[in-house]
Parts: structure tokens; C-alpha cells; sequence
């Protein structure tokens, strides 16, 4: 099953990373590479901090800041990860049994239907790592072409002189190894959540499509009865599937929420107060990942909340008037439940919904704007 896993398009992407990293699906000897990533991005992180409480000039603090917070989320993301690997590891099995029997299916809407999500699952993993490398490279390369005697993430050592040769190249050098593995610890994490959303979505569309076709013209009663079992059974499974994606992601989501609202709010004030070319356009990038990463998480969420509203509709609209009674009761029920949506949560509190991202955009902006005013003043 791990081997099949790994062939699964909605995470072979993902895996193939983690797995290299020593995350996920290791053979004992390369334990010590999760280690070593996670280690030397907490070596950055701690000097990042020191740079943050050392630095006395407000738009260094802040777009230093971003990276700063940036990598303490991939580091969060990496001990979750490696505390919870064989809850993730079984999971990730669930996942690939399921979609081994959906994809076998010999329903053409149910086998092209999961194909068309995983390839399209596969090539958002995919650009979604190209933006994140992309976005650290030219922060990397950023004091280069600006001719700015920095580092390209702020770091303070106290009792070194780290701005003198060859103490700067060795810390410039450092920063540029640490820079992918940074991102590998906090890209495929989203790429997962992501399509685990996905799939599940694709889940629902199976589910509303086995409500519709529960009558056919030519089933008898009893027919129609064993269809509908097998369709609660369904619904339940799906249900604790959905379950399960919160359980591994929700506190990852809350802590996402507040760096999102700090973070975007302090950028937009950055806008407002550096003068260089290079600083705005590295600030309107910064926000665009930070944004595109969030949205993603929470349109994905989004529809798989949507979906699964809808099921109570389809079973409406489904031919219930031509079935027994106790056919009926029953859906009914199964009615009665959907009206409760499947929904990915921050913290166990607040559903990942647009309705929710646009919230978040109008308090970051409130924040903004009453630290804009206290600024002029």
C-alpha cells in the first residue's frame, strides 16, 4: 500500500518530497534527514528573532518579519508532521485505498471524474512549490541587485561581526542552503490539505451521483433498498473521512488565520512607508504569496462545504416519490443530517469558508488602517 501511495496523483507530488526529506514513509536510515532539515531552519529562526529585537528600523523589521514567521510556520508544520506521521501515514493509506477502488470504477463519470481532480490536484502541487522557490529566490537574490549590504533574511549573532567578510558570505551562503528546504517543509503541507479538499469534493459528487441514480426504471423495491444501504454507508465513511482531514489540519489552519491577518496587515503598512522600487515590488510579492497560499486552502474548504450542502438538494430533486415508505423514512434522515455541512475548521472554531477569507481580508484591513492613522499622528 505505501508503494501505491506514492502513485496516487492527488499526493505522489507531496510524498515524493517529504519522503526524501525523511518526513513521511522513511526506511530507518535516512531518519536523521528530518532531523537535519528541520534543525537548520531552526538555527535560521532563532537568528531571525534575535534580528527582529535588534533592528531598530520599522520596514526591515516588517518585511523581515514576514520571512521570519514564514519559516517558524514550517517548522510548526514539521513537528506536526513528525509527531503525528503514522496518524498522516494511515491517512494517506485510507486516501490511495479509496481512490484504488473509485478509479477501477467502470462508471465513466465516477473514473473520469477522479482522474480529471488528481491531474488537476497534481499540477496545482506543482506550481505551487515553483511560486514558493520562485518568491525565495528573489528574495535571495534581492540585496544583489539593490546593492544593499544586507542579508537576504535578517539575522543577528550577538559578539560577531556577521556584515564582515568572509563572516557575511558564509551566513549569504547558509541562507541560500536553507532557503528550499524551507519551503519543502511548508509547501507540501498545503499541497496535502489541499487535495484531501479535493478529493474529498470529488467523494461528494460520487455520493450525490449514486442519490440520483438510486431508481432506475427497472429496479424492484428491494433493489432499490440494498442501493440505498450501500449509500448511507458511503455517507458515513465520508463523513469520517472529513473528520479526519480536520483533525490533522485544524490547528495548523488557526495558526495560519492569525499569521495571515498579522502578517498581510503589516505588509500593506510597509506599502505605505518604504520609497524603493525594489522594496515595494518585493512587498506587493510577498503579498501575493501569502494570499495565493490562503486562498487556495480556503476555496478548497469552500467547496467542499458548498458540495455537501448540496447533497440534500439532489436527494429533494431525486426520484424519493417513487420509492416505499420505508425508502423514504430513510432518506429523509440522510436529509436530515446533510443539512449539516462537512466542513475543514480553524482550531475546531471557525470554517474555512470564502465568507471566512473575506473576513480575515476586512480585519486585516481594519488593522491596517488604524496603524496607518496612529503612524501619520
Amino acid at each position: 500500500m505505501k508503494q501505491f501511495m506514492e502513485t496516487v496523483p492527488y499526493m505522489a507530488f507531496s510524498i515524493s518530497i517529504w519522503k526524501h526529506m525523511g518526513m513521511i514513509l522513511e526506511p530507518p536510515y535516512t531518519k536523521f534527514r528530518r532531523y537535519f532539515y528541520v534543525t537548520i531552519n531552526v538555527l535560521l529562526n532563532v537568528f531571525q528573532f534575535a534580528y527582529l529585537f535588534s533592528t531598530k528600523e520599522l520596514e526591515k523589521l516588517i518585511l523581515n518579519g514576514y520571512f521570519t514567521f514564514l519559516f517558524l510556520n514550517a517548522i510548526i508544520r514539521a513537528v506536526i508532521v513528525i509527531n503525528k506521521r503514522n496518524d498522516i501515514e494511515k491517512f494517506m493509506g485510507k486516501v490511495a485505498y479509496f481512490y484504488d477502488i473509485v478509479a477501477k470504477s467502470k462508471d465513466e463519470y465516477i473514473s473520469n471524474l477522479i482522474k480529471e481532480t488528481g491531474i488537476r490536484a497534481h499540477r496545482f502541487s506543482v506550481m505551487n512549490l515553483c511560486l514558493a522557490l520562485t518568491t525565495g529566490t528573489c528574495f535571495l537574490i534581492y540585496p544583489v541587485f539593490t546593492g544593499m549590504n544586507d542579508h537576504p533574511y535578517g539575522v543577528h549573532i550577538p559578539g560577531i561581526d556577521y556584515m564582515k567578510s568572509p563572516i557575511y558570505e558564509i551566513i549569504y551562503i547558509y541562507e541560500v542552503f536553507v532557503t528550499p528546504p524551507g519551503a519543502s517543509l511548508y509547501i507540501p503541507f498545503s499541497n496535502l490539505f489541499s487535495a484531501f479538499c479535493m478529493f474529498a469534493v470529488v467523494l461528494v459528487k460520487i455520493l450525490k451521483y449514486k442519490i440520483n441514480n438510486l431508481k432506475q426504471s427497472n429496479d424492484s423495491d428491494e433493489n432499490v433498498t440494498k442501493k440505498l444501504h450501500n449509500v448511507l454507508e458511503y455517507h458515513k465513511l465520508l463523513i469520517e473521512f472529513v473528520e479526519e482531514i480536520n483533525q490533522i489540519v485544524t490547528y495548523i489552519c488557526l495558526i495560519e488565520l492569525v499569521f495571515f491577518v498579522l502578517l498581510l496587515c503589516a505588509l500593506l503598512f510597509v506599502l505605505n512607508i518604504v520609497k524603493l522600487l525594489p522594496q515595494i515590488i518585493m512587498s506587493c510579492l510577498y503579498i501575493i504569496l501569502i494570499m495565493t497560499q490562503l486562498f487556495s486552502l480556503y476555496w478548497n474548504a469552500n467547496e467542499l462545504w458548498v458540495e455537501s450542502l448540496d447533497i440534500s438538494q439532489t436527494i429533494y430533486f431525486s426520484p424519493w416519490y417513487n420509492m416505499d415508505q420505508k425508502t423514504k423514512m430513510k432518506l429523509l434522515l440522510m436529509m436530515a443530517r446533510t443539512q449539516r455541512p462537512l466542513k475543514i475548521t480553524a482550531g475546531n472554531i471557525y470554517p474555512l469558508t470564502l465568507q471566512m477569507f473575506q473576513s480575515l481580508l476586512n480585519v486585516s484591513y481594519t488593522y491596517f488602517t488604524v496603524l496607518r492613522r496612529f503612524y501619520k499622528k
